[in-house]
């Protein structure tokens, strides 16, 4: 398969060998002799064709019918055949590259016939799948239609009686007459000229284009009239005339009039041959220079705006920089992006949305940038001096009006500079899109490229190994929380840790957003509960029940099914509901507030229980204690933390511990360093404490033997 670039950038595939078909016995455009070669003028066009583009043919002969069920399903690639208005509906049509008029045919003797509509109600004989039946059914005469596979079994069907007329292609027909001495005649004048044409498949466009190309430049070339003239005798087949009985009378006399004229005759056929061929190759090579001079073009431009591809542009920005760019002038490389082009599209339409990327277009090439391109996907790429970045003004958002509708466009900028940043066209595009899509998640409308925005390099390899490994090298410690009142232990955190094989001990802090920024946390999740649930079931059986806590994401919640992931858990270890905690943060749920709510409801009506981690530092907190049914909040640890110096801070673990108990929730508090904040803590009456006072997070051994210790005494006092 060999891929070629049509006007305008589309790919297709044109295959290296084309498969021609036919009707395998349609002489003199088509048939295969005794020995089973094919011959004929459509054949030696259609190698013609192949050769000019590179290509080798393939024919294959058989039924007429069969030739074109195989083109319309895929079976072959291109046949020769007449055009219709019905054909037209399954097949793409090249230009005609010959005529062809059907005839009435009947014995000799027989009344002539007027046209076609004198056959009606008569049996007439029909080649199946021909164009006499389309035509007679497009024209509305009823006949008796005799069908027979080919046209020479048709006019034997009249020879044997079976019908009264035929009606057929006349050069093949009368071809056949002639050659057999058949006692056939034509009953009437010619009917419906019909073009011969090449068809390919509706479904391939590609080929039709090719095809179409191929044979302009072999008429232009003169080929087609040399294989034309190789096959024109018998084309034009003719019965025996005066001419052919007394040729050899008439040749003496005709060759002593040739040789008068022929010194004058000679020199001016050939003069006007010459003339002739030299103008029409001329003329090809004129419209073949201006064709590839318009693919060229349009390979390196986008047609809806007309401004240069991505390619096209780095081009243009080199060739101007290496002019001027030495002399000490500064510019900037801004990559442009019209923001709500996505919603133009699915609000509106694709039309609208392409309406806009042109309105935006012209906007633009108004400011006279010293390079300006299109990328796709409402991006624009552009090149001004240093100082129009100042001028946030060159982006005009006053409103177009676009299919009666009146929309302001809105563009985020990301932008870098040269030669401060680089002196390379395509790191200079890089660094803008980097700026462009910090800007964007930062949102704000624009953005200068600063180092410090490149991403770790680090980050592609560790989602690359997280793929290829899943849990090897996952393991999961647990941090105690202990109830403040009794001192034991009621509770642990599970937390995952990851050893990377190259980079080492890896922080959660940094792995686990790759995953949820890659849609691959859900993963993670999965095992963490696993893990949880394991430990949970193990203390069960021991006596020391413990409710083991899991972090859960935005994605486990929003887009994942995190119920019947968690229900699944819990019955293949034989764990309860009870032995599970869930905590999410408020980010989690700011997304789909509803979809949030109704999972967590699900969660809690089976026993599992919920928590809003990191309590206080998202939107909306109060909100959430109503809407969600959690039981437990986590009061955030840069509020614990530093309570007993802060005052603000204490004021606010005061108020969640109150607000929490008055609408019957745990508190638990994180962060806790000291056992000054410790007893805080007990006089506000916080329920229970997570923090490094306590312990640091344990290996599962190391919590299962702490689990039955505890950590206070009764007063307060950290135990020994």
């Amino acid at each position: 398969m060999i891929l070629i670039v049509m006007a305008g950038g589309a790919r297709a595939s044109v295959p290296d060998t084309l498969v021609f078909a036919g009707d395998d016995h349609y002489p003199p455009f088509q048939w295969r002799s005794a020995d089973g070669h094919v011959h004929g003028f459509v054949e030696d066009l259609e190698q013609a064709l192949a050769e000019q583009g590179g290509r080798k043919a393939e024919h294959r002969l058989m039924d007429w019918p069969q030739a074109l069920a195989d083109l319309q399903s895929g079976k072959v690639d291109v046949v020769a055949m007449f055009a219709s208005r019905e054909r037209g509906q399954r097949f793409l049509f090249t230009t005609p590259f010959y005529f062809v008029t059907h005839g009435i045919y009947g014995h000799n003797g027989h009344a002539g016939v007027a046209g076609p509509e004198e056959l009606a109600g008569h049996r007439v004989a029909l080649e199946e799948g021909g164009y006499a039946a389309e035509a007679l059914k497009e024209h509305h005469i009823q006949v008796q239609p005799v069908y027979r596979e080919d046209y020479a079994a048709a006019m034997d069907a009249v020879l044997g009686g079976y019908a009264e007329y035929a009606l057929l292609p006349q050069t093949v027909t009368n071809r056949r007459i002639m050659k057999k001495k058949l006692p056939l005649q034509p009953l009437g004048p010619p009917l419906w000229p019909r073009a011969y044409v090449f068809a390919v498949s509706s479904n391939n466009p590609q080929l039709h284009d090719w095809l179409q190309t191929q044979l302009g430049l072999v008429v232009s070339s003169g080929r087609y009239y040399d294989i034309y003239q190789q096959w024109r005798p018998q084309i034009e087949w003719a019965s025996a005339s005066f001419w052919q009985r007394y040729r050899w009378l008439l040749w003496t006399l005709a060759a002593l009039a040739l040789l008068m004229l022929l010194g004058y005759g000679y020199s001016w056929q050939l003069r006007r041959v010459v003339r002739n061929r030299t103008g029409q190759l001329q003329a090809a090579l004129s419209r073949q220079r201006k064709a590839e001079k318009e693919v060229r073009y349009w390979l390196n431009h986008d047609r809806l705006t007309g401004l240069p591809t991505r390619g096209e542009f780095v081009k243009q920005v080199r060739r101007y920089l290496g002019k001027r760019g030495r002399a000490g002038h500064t510019y900037v490389v801004m990559v442009i992006h019209l923001s709500d082009i996505n919603d133009i599209v699915c609000s509106l339409s694709y039309e609208t949305g392409e309406a806009m990327v042109a309105a935006v277009a012209r906007r633009l090439q108004q400011q006279r940038f010293k390079a300006l391109g299109y990328f796709g996907r409402g991006v624009f790429g552009v090149l001004a001096e240093a100082d129009a970045s100042r001028q946030h003004s060159l982006l005009d958002e006053s409103a177009l009006e676009l299919e009666g509708v009146e929309l302001e466009p809105h563009f985020g900028v990301g932008l870098a500079r040269y030669p401060q940043h680089s002196r390379d066209v395509i790191e200079l595009l890089r660094q803008a899109e980097i700026a462009l899509a910090t800007g964007a998640h930062r949102q704000r409308y624009w953005a200068e490229y600063r180092p410090s925005m490149d991403p770790d390099p680090n980050n592609l390899f560790i989602l690359r190994d997280f793929r290829r490994s899943g849990s090897d090298g996952l393991s999961v410690c647990v941090q105690p929380q202990v109830d403040l009142a009794s001192g034991a232990i009621v509770g642990g955190e599970v937390l995952v840790r990851w050893q990377h094989p190259s980079l080492g001990a890896l922080s959660p802090a940094y792995f686990v957003p790759l995953l949820e920024q890659a849609g691959l946390v859900g993963q993670l999740t999965e095992y963490v509960l696993d893990q949880a649930v394991q430990l949970a079931v193990q203390l069960r059986d021991e006596g020391r029940p413990t409710r083991m806590s899991v972090n859960v994401s935005a994605v486990d919640i929003l887009e994942s099914d995190l119920f019947h992931i968690v229900m699944s858990v819990l019955e293949k270890h034989g764990g309860l509901a009870e032995d599970l905690r869930l905590e999410m943060t408020e980010t989690c749920v700011i997304g789909d507030p509803q979809r949030a709510s109704e999972v967590v409801s699900r969660l809690s009506a089976r026993g599992v229980a919920c928590s809003i981690d990191d309590f206080g530092v998202g939107f909306s907190s109060m909100s959430h204690l109503r809407q969600f049914a959690v039981s437990e909040v986590k009061i955030d640890r840069s509020f614990v933390h530093d309570m007993c110096r802060e005052e603000s801070h204490y004021a606010i673990v005061k108020a969640v511990v109150a607000l929490a108990h008055e609408l019957s929730l745990t508190v638990v508090a994180e962060g806790p360093e000291d056992m000054e904040t410790v007893q805080a803590l007990q006089a506000l009456c916080c329920d229970r404490a997570q923090g490094y006072v306590f312990s640091r997070p344990l290996s599962v051994e190391d919590f299962r033997a702490q689990r039955g210790k505890g950590f206070l005494h009764r007063d307060g006092r950290e135990r020994a």
